[in-house]
């Protein structure tokens, strides 16, 4: 019986197959996360069960958020609640999420606009700016709300109750 070397192993790649394998669009990357066995980890706590770990940071943006924004964004066209071109999401956001949200949004064709309080750091702000989004910067609990009465189209994806959200860790 052959010993099996350690290393890189049966680890697929979207470049070996042969094909030219191209994302036309880098949505297309969100959930291609390479896997790594962490058996360090799993002999230093005393796991008789195979531990494996995803490396996230090879998303897009490398975060998590960048997998549960694509799904709920999904999700929501899925279920004709949103369509590109037309709806402008708006989303309150403490930054993380709202990142990976406009990332998609813009990308697909959405307008977005990120509801966040003043005090939020900068560089948040300016990344979500960058990436094209409008920025409302208030402390009034009830501003998505405002905005979606007088906004025509505009449809909020609310991360924090939407149950795409923690779905797409297992999808």
């Amino acid at each position: 019986m052959a010993v099996e070397e350690e290393g890189r192993k049966r680890i697929p790649s979207l470049l070996s197959s042969g094909e030219e394998n191209i994302a036309s669009n880098i949505t297309q990357l969100i959930g291609w996360t390479p896997l790594i066995e962490m058996k360090n980890i799993a002999k230093k706590d005393g796991f008789e069960a195979r531990l494996v770990g995803k490396m996230e940071a090879y998303q897009p943006l490398c975060s998590v958020k960048d997998r549960s924004a694509l799904r709920m964004i999904e999700d929501a066209e899925e279920k004709g609640l949103i369509s590109p071109g037309v709806m402008t999401l708006i989303e309150p956001t403490s930054g993380n999420q709202g990142i990976g949200m406009v990332f998609i949004a813009v990308q697909k064709g959405y307008r977005f606009i990120a509801v966040m309080p003043a005090k939020y750091s900068l560089d948040k702000q300016m990344l979500l700016r960058f990436l094209g989004a409008e920025l409302i910067l208030t402390g009034m609990i009830g501003k998505v709300e405002k905005l979606m009465k007088t906004i025509p189209n505009s449809h909020c994806l609310n991360q924090v109750t939407n149950p795409a959200n923690p779905d797409a860790h297992f999808k």
